[in-house]
């Protein structure tokens, strides 16, 4: 079993208390974008899932969400306890560095899959929020050209369709190794690809008591507290 340590993390990251903050940029609204992993931690990934894209695997997928056809978990990759580990030390030590107003809830779960986008494969995603309260989103190889990543701005069930702002939207261009985190419900989709492959690891961060507060909401149709929509 492959163990996540620091020889993952790009030069001048430690485990053990270093300041995180200079790996990003803060590019609005709770969204950050930068460099952490090495080319080796993509490797890592990228070869378990070319180990699995071949004609018999297919059938053996599980649906990995109900947006994605061609996403693979990342337990089907045997890679559950190595995204586990990642996951707790980016909560811990980046995100809490990065967003030291912020409450971050216990982690009581993370959901992880692979996104393969192609003409061939998933084409783009249409606008939506994520099933978590912080998403991690890593890009693990380069060579393709479009499927860049917008967002819309944070909303609550209640003015989840409402519009966005100019200072809300924000479009982050994918490269190899690079990280981007928001908030689970900073609205977002992903623009057609145009040429070549793109595969990310996704991960959401899930604490059952915000899954509740959510779904709460969207009964009672009450606005959340983190809601940024102004009328």
């Amino acid at each position: 079993m492959t163990i996540f340590s620091t020889k993952h993390l790009v030069p001048d990251c430690r485990l053990d208390g270093t300041i995180y903050s200079g790996h990003f940029s803060a590019l609005g609204d709770g969204i950050y974008h930068g460099q952490l992993v090495t080319d080796q931690f993509c490797d890592l990934i990228l070869d378990r899932v070319k180990q699995h894209e071949n004609p018999g695997a297919k059938d053996l997928y599980k649906r990995a969400n109900s947006m994605h056809q061609e996403a693979i978990l990342v337990d089907q990759l045997g890679l559950g306890p190595l995204i586990q580990a990642f996951s707790n030390f980016f909560l811990k030590d980046i995100a809490s560095e990065l967003l030291p107003d912020v409450y971050l809830p216990p982690l009581d779960g993370i959901h992880s899959y692979i996104v393969r986008y192609s003409k061939s494969l998933d084409h783009d995603l249409g606008f939506h929020v994520d099933d978590s309260f912080l998403t991690i989103n890593l890009c693990l190889n380069d060579s393709f050209k479009g499927s860049e990543l917008v967002f819309e701005g944070t909303r609550c069930p209640c003015h989840i369709e409402t519009p966005a702002a100019d200072s809300e939207r924000t479009c982050v261009v994918h490269k190899r190794g690079y990280i981007v985190f928001h908030h689970g419900k900073n609205r977002h989709y992903v623009r057609g690809i145009v040429d070549g492959e793109r595969y990310n690891l996704i991960i959401w961060c899930q604490n059952n008591a915000e899954y509740s507060r959510w779904f709460d909401a969207s009964r009672t149709r009450a606005c959340l507290d983190f809601c940024n929509y102004s009328s």
